[in-house]
């Protein structure tokens, strides 16, 4: 279901009424899930990556029906023997390989920059694992993950909402109000800002914390108020209604998961509301560092964005021109990014 652009976000708190059988019944599968040891780090991951193994295979279907072999055969050549996981020196020896064969005019640090990327990607939406070595840590299927999301996203790159976001919704009742609630978070470009943010972005300063949780407001239910008002051209439509709550952006991206990748798939009846899957947050690990503590170096986002542009021929060039003419800010933070990609997306 689409959030509707004329829609009433209600001032209603979600919490304003007792649970309904729905909601029970959904909170107490994931509670089973739990008890069962079906929500663990290792086993979300596992179920993540043949999700999306399956949408990347979907989308290829057409041109490349063994893409996720050919990834997996890629990543063997390009692991270390000696520990089985992703060598960054084969990783950008490649990288620098394939950008000459593009015919680019790449950046000396380039490849260092994809490597972060698709180091960032393949642990998502966890934080790394380097078990104390610099380096993360990432192995075959952490590297088939990072490639799917990357291959996957293209759509979600610019714009403030992709044109049929899609929320999945399953009937149930808030309090007086016959509904839908939130099954699956449909993503926006914003999703993929973040993550490209996150995945090259540097602490503000060491050693520095704050208390500050940025907060992104999700759809929790939807409802439909009828008007009852006549028109000349006849009767008033419904007025959508969406009841929201703030959720961490530390966490949303692992409730997301969670809810798109159930233990047990129910086709019978619907599969768990995407809010009950809250009560897994605390024995899974998360990631630190609030948005509002990162940044990117200036020039390393500029690099980014201009070998982007190369590579693809997005109309990435007036973006980068820009951030160069930021003065002397050389460190580009998550709102300057944000408004900067946004703003890019509609020019």
């Amino acid at each position: 279901m689409e959030i509707e652009p004329d829609c009433i976000i209600s001032s209603e708190s979600f919490d304003k009424y007792a649970l309904d059988e729905r909601r029970r019944t959904s909170n107490e599968r994931v509670q089973d899930f739990l008890d069962r040891g079906l929500m663990s780090q290792v086993v979300v991951y596992q179920r993540f990556t043949e999700e999306l193994s399956e949408r990347l295979t979907s989308f290829k279907r057409s041109d490349q029906p063994a893409v996720i072999e050919d990834i997996r055969h890629l990543f063997r050549r390009l692991c270390d023997p000696k520990n089985g996981y992703l060598s960054e020196a084969a990783f950008k020896r490649l990288v620098a390989e394939r950008l000459s064969e593009f015919g680019v005019n790449k950046s000396s640090n380039a490849p260092a920059l994809l490597f972060k990327v698709c180091s960032s990607h393949a642990f998502y939406p966890f934080p790394a694992s380097n078990s104390g070595s610099e380096q993360a840590e990432i192995d075959e299927d952490s590297f088939v993950r990072a490639v799917c999301l990357l291959t996957l996203s293209p759509a979600q790159r610019h714009g403030n909402q992709v044109p049929g976001t899609v929320h999945r919704c399953s009937s149930g009742i808030w309090g007086p109000h016959d509904g839908w609630y939130i099954a699956i978070r449909g993503k926006d470009a914003s999703d993929f800002r973040r993550r490209l943010f996150r995945s090259i972005a540097l602490p503000a300063s060491s050693g520095t914390s704050t208390s500050y949780d940025t907060k992104i407001t999700v759809p929790r239910f939807i409802w439909f108020k009828s008007e009852n008002e006549e028109t000349d051209f006849g009767p008033e439509p419904d007025q959508q209604v969406v009841v929201t709550e703030d959720e961490s952006e530390l966490l949303i991206d692992i409730i997301d998961v969670l809810s798109e990748c159930p233990p047990e798939a129910d086709r019978l009846t619907a599969n768990p509301f995407r809010e009950s899957y809250c009560i897994v947050l605390p024995s899974l690990p998360k990631r630190i560092g609030d948005l509002s503590m990162l940044f990117i170096p200036r020039m390393e986002l500029v690099a980014l964005l201009e070998l982007v542009h190369q590579v693809q021929g997005e109309n990435l060039v007036d973006l980068a021109a820009a951030i160069r003419g930021l003065g002397n800010e050389e460190k580009i933070s998550w709102k300057r990014f944000d408004s900067a990609m946004s703003e890019q997306s509609v020019s």
